[in-house]
């Protein structure tokens, strides 16, 4: 039996499939009305007596993965109208995130601070991102000054949705930061996980509510923080009127703290460790900072798997595949538990402690110790098949080794970059 079988003895999530089988149960409810009109509103408490499920817990979808089947099957989506009804229609909600390149920037906390100590969630990072000049370097037309966060209603906000006329009355909605200067309102959306696409509505209401209100601009604002580093999204409503007019107009990546890693360094921090075998499976899970934010979640309290599909966009494959790469690193052990690398890597003071913990325990298992040191001394990370060949001395076939060299060369990649001036 696997090692996780026990704990986890089914293929999907626990959680989507009660929301799942909730959800057909709402569908087949209503399906006169999505025939005859493409949508339906339903109350909260008609949701929570029919799907036998909170009703929050049935309609909060923050990115695409997170929708039920029943829904994502049908073309559906939904939106709260109020703070008492959802809307259930074919239209989408949807916005991917860029890819960011580039170099990143490093800024300081002021002198002086004494209260800012390790990022450990999404605001603080926020404050400290706002206390070093985040915001007027990213936007400009500053000094930003912290005006508003906090739950609040959205007031009655006109919606147009798949062809048709709405209005939001007096629904609720959360702000994790405003900032306002003489020139702009800035409204900032805040997370500490990464996912491929995010809820449109999570910018668009609070933009609208104030932008229907205000005579200076606003201007939405996606932050995710991870692994010492903060994106920033600046997007613009080209139609205030439009949810799905969204445009990104800038992006760009900070640090709080300067690196001092050079290749030089890596390589003798590669060079200084041993190779250790592992029965954990050579992973396959290509976007390593991924696996970082899991270890980072991991932190905050325990999950299951279930949970890590239902809170963070994961399909129940990809979680196998992170939660199976934080494992073969040993920063996780087999029940989902920070080992005591895992936790030397979350509770490391500083950005660079951080990395070398990360570049340890890759140079820990086999081809990863080559393939590094190979990058670090060379400056150029080998090509997939080399590494591809380098591989299959593992007993694994071509065609998984040509996937797992996928895995190797981004992994790779990603400790290059460390190398990288910022």
């Amino acid at each position: 039996m696997p090692p996780n079988a026990a704990r986890f003895p089914r293929s999907w999530c626990a959680i989507m499939g009660l929301n799942d089988t909730g959800w057909e149960k709402v569908l087949a409810a209503h399906r006169a009305a999505l025939a005859r009109d493409g949508y339906f509103t339903i109350s909260s408490r008609e949701l929570g007596k029919i799907s036998g499920r909170e009703p929050r817990l049935m309609a909060k979808h923050d990115f695409s993965t997170a929708v039920p089947a029943p829904l994502r099957q049908a073309g559906l989506n939904v939106i709260p109208v109020s703070r008492s009804h959802y809307l259930v229609g074919k239209f989408s909600l949807f916005h991917p995130f860029p890819d960011i390149s580039g170099p990143v920037k490093t800024l300081r906390i002021p002198p002086g601070i004494e209260t800012m100590g390790r990022i450990t969630s999404e605001a603080v990072a926020l404050n400290a991102g706002v206390v070093a000049g985040m915001l007027d370097d990213f936007l400009g037309h500053g000094p930003y000054y912290p005006t508003m966060s906090g739950r609040m209603s959205t007031l009655d906000i006109p919606l147009r949705l798949a062809g048709r006329d709405f209005t939001v009355e007096r629904a609720q909605m959360e702000i994790d930061g405003g900032f306002e200067s003489l020139h702009h309102l800035v409204i900032v959306e805040a997370k500490n996980h990464i996912s491929r696409d995010f809820n449109i509505r999570q910018l668009y209401f609070p933009f609208r509510r104030f932008q229907l209100s205000l005579s200076k601009p606003v201007v939405p604002v996606y932050m995710v923080y991870t692994n010492g580093l903060v994106n920033l999204y600046r997007f613009e409503f080209t139609d205030p009127s439009n949810l799905h007019s969204i445009r990104l107009v800038d992006s760009a990546r900070y640090a709080l703290a300067p690196s001092l890693l050079q290749a030089q360094t890596l390589l003798e921090a590669v060079r200084a460790v041993s190779v250790v075998d592992t029965p954990v499976a050579f992973p396959q899970a290509d976007n390593f900072g991924r696996v970082i934010n899991l270890v980072e979640l991991l932190e905050q309290r325990p999950l299951s798997k279930a949970e890590i599909c239902a809170e963070y966009d994961f399909t129940p494959r990809q979680a196998d595949y992170y939660c199976a790469a934080a494992r073969y690193l040993g920063l996780v052990d087999d029940s989902l538990r920070l080992t005591l690398p895992g936790a030397q890597l979350v509770s490391a003071e500083s950005r660079d402690s951080r990395n070398l913990v990360l570049i340890r325990a890759l140079a820990a298992r086999p081809v990863f110790h080559d393939v590094l040191a190979q990058a670090f001394a060379s400056g150029q990370v080998p090509a997939p098949a080399v590494i591809a060949n380098a591989i299959s001395a593992l007993g694994l076939s071509d065609s998984t080794c040509r996937r797992r060299a996928k895995t190797v060369h981004s992994w790779a990649t990603w400790a290059m970059e460390l190398a990288q001036p910022g």
